[in-house]
């Protein structure tokens, strides 16, 4: 998708620990960063470039995709809006933070919600869904106490190519699901706590 919008795809390891996911740059610049190594690099961007962290390539594929497409879909509304689109982001470079939350800032939601309708499309979003689970909506899928729903919902994520996280809010935006609850292994301690003295 990069390369039929005519996008240059960078990978450059800026660590596991770094803020930086991705970023886009919408005009010719140079830029310094730390990498992982704790060095400073410069990178010379065209307006036509999205800058990966490699970090995500040894991590989840599906926040790879969607930091990725996420990236793409900042030039897309670029493109498709053009001088209304967000002058904050046309002269700068745009940072996608590595945090659990989206941001509140609208050209976050709109590239957000674009990225997620690139990987997720509508139309094979309801088909599958209704081939995998029957029903019209899940009240809840808890990865503990609802396991088969839960392997479903994981071979879905897989199909598209999208972390679990980014499924579950697909699905509750289109009202196909409820509650989602991830629970790790970890979380066993707090449902079945040790009260052995």
């Amino acid at each position: 998708l990069a390369e039929m919008w005519g996008l240059d795809v960078k990978f450059v390891d800026l660590g596991e620990d770094s803020d930086i996911m991705g970023f886009t740059a919408f005009n010719d610049m140079d830029i310094t960063l730390t990498d992982a190594n704790q060095s400073d690099i410069t990178l010379e961007l065209s307006g036509r470039t999205i800058v990966i962290n490699e970090a995500l390539t040894r991590g989840c594929a599906g926040r790879l995709n969607f930091t990725i497409a996420h990236e793409i879909a900042h030039h897309i509304i670029d493109i498709v809006c053009g001088a209304n689109y967000s002058v904050k982001f046309r002269l700068l470079p745009h940072f996608e933070k590595a945090n659990n939350r989206y941001s509140l800032d609208y050209d976050e939601y709109m590239a957000n919600q674009l990225a997620a309708a690139l990987l997720m499309p509508d139309a094979f979003v309801e088909k599958v869904f209704d081939s995998l689970f029957g029903v019209k909506r899940i009240d809840r899928i808890h990865s503990i106490l609802d396991k088969m729903i839960f392997k479903k919902f994981c071979a879905m994520a897989a199909l598209f190519g999208v972390s679990k996280s980014a499924l579950a809010i697909r699905l509750q935006k289109k009202g196909l699901l409820g509650e989602y609850i991830f629970a790790g292994y970890e979380s066993l301690l707090d449902i079945f706590p040790d009260t052995a003295a």
